[in-house]
């Protein structure tokens, strides 16, 4: 297929980026109508946990259409109640009520509008407001745009949007309170009480974060205390305390959901991407059982529904997912292959533009500045990120871009998400081939 043919069915060319006709993905490869070959070390993005092309889900989605193709969520199918039992091994105990959905930005939609239905439900109409964070990212919904803060995505609809309250960000390396830990008092989570009483108790209906925060502050890892002083302070002032596990379910940080790492467990967690590992749209929240009580014993119904919820196709692909997953103990790779990636990503600290590391399991990101010691951004008409990112492209290796900008516009990171099946020998491939772009371009970088 020729270039401008491929150029000419896409909606919007992406500036950046030429339009490329992927005709195979197998394992972490991405193969080119050019036979040239791409390491997916994004993993699709952050998504595709178990690699490219595997067989045994194809048959799984076929056997699936053959059977049953389309129900209406209202009715079970075999392959969802199985799934159900899957994702609830895989939740905390208390997490026992699973809502499916087809998309990240929707499983979040549906978590505040039950977080909110449900304050309603118990006698309390006066909490509508969802308290988030700053530098996160919760979808491309108008409320999940409001709820997050990406800039480059909002800023087009800016008018558009909700003005939800929002807290400071947890992020260690850029402290928006000018401190270090552990010398900080986790002010970051001392935010939330502070903006609760500015907002109004009687008035706040669910704080919503990501564990480990993905694309939009560069796999920014909170402290050990974060989420217990977040957790008690949810609890002191009755508001719903949700957690988006969009990325960072179903082992994407070496563990089965990503607060698993802080002993805390949300009211409500919403999942996407590694349910499925991206072979079918598939997504979801898991939430206490008492709060879905509380709708059953008062015959309320939830009010939100999409035609594709709990697709039997998709279910079936979870399943086979899954399975896998399990049979060939992925989470535990997830953790031995990412602390591999750690070690090689901290060999790049000696270089002049790279300023921080940070992530867990297979969810990294690599920070670049233009001072190491002031942590000063590179301007922002040198888009570094998108430089580097085409580079190790065209040299066969494939990073994702993160979204983080200050108030000039200033911000490179990338990310790093290869699939659980990555070896040691894919992950020096591509370091090397990131240590050389990075080798060759910074002189040009830094010159005025």
């Amino acid at each position: 297929m020729e270039f401008q043919e491929i150029a000419d069915n896409m909606f919007i060319k992406h500036p950046h980026v030429p339009p490329v006709l992927i005709t195979k993905a197998e394992g972490v490869y991405l193969h080119d109508n050019y036979g040239r070959t791409l390491l997916d070390f994004s993993g699709g993005p952050m998504a595709v946990n178990i690699g490219h092309g595997r067989k045994e889900v194809a048959r799984a989605a076929q056997q699936q259409i053959e059977q049953v193709s389309y129900i209406l969520p209202v009715f079970a199918s075999e392959a969802r109640i199985e799934l159900v039992k899957r994702i609830k091994k895989l939740m905390p105990k208390e997490l026992n009520r699973i809502y499916f959905c087809c998309g990240g930005s929707e499983a979040n939609e549906a978590a505040i509008k039950f977080a909110r239905q449900y304050q309603v439900v118990a006698g309390k109409p006066s909490r509508y407001k969802i308290i988030s964070r700053k530098l996160s990212y919760h979808g491309m919904t108008f409320a999940t745009l409001s709820l997050g803060d990406v800039k480059a995505r909002m800023r087009d609809f800016a008018p558009m949007l909700w003005n939800f309250p929002k807290i400071e960000a947890c992020y260690c390396y850029r402290c928006p309170f000018d401190k270090e830990y552990p010398r900080c008092d986790i002010d970051c989570a001392l935010d939330l009480e502070r903006r609760i009483l500015a907002e109004g108790p009687e008035t706040v209906a669910a704080f919503l974060a990501e564990p480990i925060v993905a694309s939009a502050a560069g796999g920014a890892v909170p402290p050990p205390e974060y989420f217990r002083i977040i957790r008690e302070t949810c609890n002191k002032y009755g508001v719903i305390m949700i957690v988006d596990e969009v990325v960072t379910g179903f082992g994407r940080t070496g563990k089965p959901m990503g607060m698993d790492h802080f002993g805390v467990v949300a009211d409500i967690a919403t999942f996407a991407k590694g349910v499925s590992s991206a072979y079918s749209p598939l997504a979801g929240m898991a939430v206490r059982g008492e709060l879905v009580e509380l709708f059953e014993r008062n015959e309320v119904e939830f009010q939100h529904l999409y035609t594709f919820s709990a697709a039997p196709i998709s279910c079936a692909v979870g399943n086979e997912v899954q399975k896998i997953i399990e049979k060939e103990n992925l989470i535990a790779r997830a953790e031995q292959m990412g602390n591999y990636l750690h070690e090689s990503l901290l060999q790049l600290m000696s270089l002049p533009m790279v300023g921080d590391v940070r992530g867990k399991g297979l969810l990294w990101a690599v920070e670049f500045v233009k001072d190491k010691k002031t942590k000063e951004p590179f301007p922002k008409e040198k888009n570094v990120k998108m430089d580097i990112i085409m580079q190790c492209m065209m040299k066969g290796v494939f990073f994702y871009p993160g979204y983080y900008e200050d108030d000039e516009g200033r911000g490179d990171h990338i990310m790093m998400a290869p699939p659980f099946i990555i070896t040691e020998k894919q992950i020096d491939e591509a370091m090397a081939v990131l240590r050389e772009t990075l080798e060759e371009s910074q002189e040009r970088y830094y010159a005025e």
